[in-house]
C-alpha cells in the first residue's frame, strides 16, 4: 500500500468517526420521553382589520423547547417566537389565514390556523 492510500484511509476512518460521534452527541441533547405538545390557543389581538393594518397574533402552547414556525397566506409577518405582528399589505383583501407550527425539542409538532378578515 503507497503512503499516499494510507493517508487517505486514515482521514476518511477519522470523518466517518467524528461524523458517528457528532450524531451520538446530538441524541444526547433529546429527552428521553417526550410530553407530546399541548397547543392550547392561537388568537389574534383583532380578528377584522382594514388593508394597511396589523393585529397581534399569539400562539399558547406548553411543552419541551419549543420552537414556532409561521406563515401565511397574504400580508407580512413580523416578529418571531409565540407572538408576531401580522401586517395586512394593499393586495390583502378577503380571508387572510395565519398559521402557527409548534415543533418541541423531540421533533414532535402540532399546528393551527386562525382567520383574519381584510377589509
Amino acid at each position: 500500500m503507497t503512503a499516499m492510500k494510507v493517508v487517505r484511509l486514515i482521514l476518511i476512518s477519522f470523518f466517518l468517526l467524528s461524523a458517528l460521534f457528532l450524531e451520538c452527541e446530538k441524541e444526547k441533547d433529546k429527552p428521553e420521553n417526550c410530553d407530546p405538545i399541548n397547543f392550547l390557543s392561537l388568537t389574534a389581538e383583532s380578528d377584522t382589520i382594514e388593508s394597511g393594518g396589523e393585529t397581534d397574533v399569539t400562539a399558547l402552547a406548553e411543552g419541551e423547547g419549543l420552537v414556532y414556525e409561521w406563515t401565511k397566506t397574504l400580508g407580512v409577518i413580523n416578529g418571531s417566537g409565540s407572538t408576531v405582528t401580522y401586517v395586512a399589505t394593499p393586495c390583502a383583501i378577503g380571508e387572510v389565514g395565519i398559521t402557527c407550527k409548534v415543533i418541541d425539542i423531540c421533533g414532535n409538532s402540532e399546528s393551527r390556523t386562525v382567520t383574519i378578515h381584510v377589509i
